[in-house]
């Protein structure tokens, strides 16, 4: 049950991530006018980056997590993210990202965006905070995570690139915003339990 809760939270935290509008959206929408599979091409430019991130971190980066010092430190800026995040995505909600500067090929674009500040500051907080519950889970939790991860953007930038392409733009702009504003609240839901968890982590700090 606790692993279910805890999958749900990564969809959750990885689905307000993906609507975000920012340049990864631009791309999908900029190419959507060529072909209804271009949020499908743009995930999977995404994924191309991120599978060898989340591998190295849980590798790599997680193992340095087990300090508690250093758990609590990465919890909390994890926390600050979220908040930062809910808040802009429930500011930004309703808003069209600029299309002009990312008129790229879908595939390209998705690897390019991927690699901006944005990304590797989610990955540094958030993303290490969730690859590191998942391996206290175990090697198949960590497998769970990706897949529920990454099949995010396929459904999000796949759903939007196919919207976009039938109708040119969002029809129901009242709905769009209310689910950002919704998804933005979710997110300081999930900052509370990152703070929690890194409150209970200092009784552990040696």
């Amino acid at each position: 049950m606790e692993l279910i809760l805890f999958l749900l939270s990564v969809f959750i935290i990885s689905f307000t991530g993906a609507m975000m509008p920012g340049p990864v959206t631009a791309v999908v929408l900029a190419n959507a006018k060529r072909t209804p599979y271009a949020g499908l091409i743009v995930a999977a430019g995404h994924a191309v980056v991120e599978i060898p991130l989340i591998l190295f971190l849980a590798v790599y980066a997680a193992n340095f997590m087990e300090n508690a010092l250093v758990y609590m430190i990465v919890a909390f800026a994890g926390a600050a993210m979220l908040v930062y995040l809910g808040a802009e995505m429930i500011l930004k909600a309703g808003r069209d990202p600029d299309l002009k500067k990312e008129s790229r090929g879908a595939f390209i674009g998705g690897i390019i965006t991927s690699i901006n500040p944005y990304f590797i500051l989610w990955w540094a907080t958030t993303g290490l905070v969730l690859i590191l519950q998942a391996k206290r889970f175990g090697t198949w939790a960590l497998i769970f995570f990706i897949a529920a991860h990454l099949s995010v953007d396929v459904i999000w930038d796949g759903a939007l690139g196919w919207l976009a392409h039938r109708s040119g733009i969002f029809r129901h702009r009242k709905a769009q915003k209310a689910i950002y504003i919704l998804l933005g609240a979710s997110l300081l839901l999930v900052a509370v339990y990152f703070a929690v968890t890194g409150v209970r982590a200092i009784p552990e700090i040696r």
